[in-house]
């Protein structure tokens, strides 16, 4: 289960050019490279762990792309999902055609909803909090049994190049500054309170993590592992998300 080691990872190659003003950045909220990247590690881990999900990929059964744009047909209600897995329209198609982002989606088994919280914690609480918490109310009512996953990533840096805080009346960057390691303490302390449901009857999500990273949007990113972020066997670490989605998977669409 190696999505958000692989993601740290990403972040410290990734280079976000600034139009504006020239500086390159790790991470920038208006570029959605980032939920790209994330979504696809966690959905190469899901294959590693489910055969039953790799049989049916591999069959032309399901399909899985990320910012999958869909319309719920029981609610008529549209959302953009950052990662989706769902059955085609039509008939089957070979897992080697190319198929993944031209076939059409026509229902959707699993969706996951990916959030960063990268600068500015206590402000940004009550909004990703939110945003994530209709996500898995919108698939749900749309699917009762579709598997709802939810990740947010925290960063535990003490400073940030924050690039929505630049001006052209300053050169330098603007750097914003983190009482850490409280403040993403609070923030992975908030989202617990996310709803965490344990059958298709219930309300919440069905597979929830908080992902814990240390980056100043300009050197290496580097994933923390320790105390705030939750530990091996707590419900939000991020093997316990694999495993809830995949047997939650396996039951339920085998």
């Amino acid at each position: 289960m190696r999505a958000p080691l692989r993601y740290a990872d990403w972040l410290s190659r990734h280079e976000h050019v600034d139009r504006r003003f020239g500086h390159v950045y790790r991470y920038h909220s208006r570029s959605d490279a980032h939920s790209i990247a994330l979504c696809r590690f966690v959905m190469e881990d899901l294959i590693e762990h489910s055969s039953v999900l790799t049989a049916q990929i591999e069959a032309g059964r399901v399909i899985w792309d990320t910012n999958v744009r869909f319309l719920f047909p029981r609610t008529l209600k549209a959302k953009t999902l950052d990662l989706a897995v769902g059955l085609p329209t039509g008939t089957p198609v070979s897992a080697d055609s190319g198929a993944r982002g031209r076939t059409r989606m026509g229902d959707v088994l699993v969706a996951c909803e990916a959030k960063s919280v990268m600068t500015e914690h206590g402000k940004s609480q009550p909004r990703v909090f939110d945003e994530l918490n209709s996500a898995h109310s919108i698939v749900h009512s749309g699917r009762q049994d579709a598997i709802a996953a939810g990740i947010a990533v925290v960063n535990i840096a003490e400073e940030f190049a924050s690039p929505l805080r630049q001006t052209a009346a300053r050169r330098d960057l603007f750097i914003s500054h983190h009482n850490q390691p409280e403040v993403a303490e609070k923030m992975v302390r908030h989202l617990r309170g996310l709803p965490v449901r344990d059958d298709a009857s219930g309300v919440g999500f069905d597979a929830y993590t908080t992902i814990v990273v240390e980056c100043d949007n300009q050197g290496p990113a580097t994933l923390w592992t320790e105390l705030p972020a939750p530990q091996p066997g707590e419900p939000d670490h991020y093997d316990t998300f694999v495993q809830r989605v995949v047997r939650f998977y396996d039951e339920r669409f085998a």
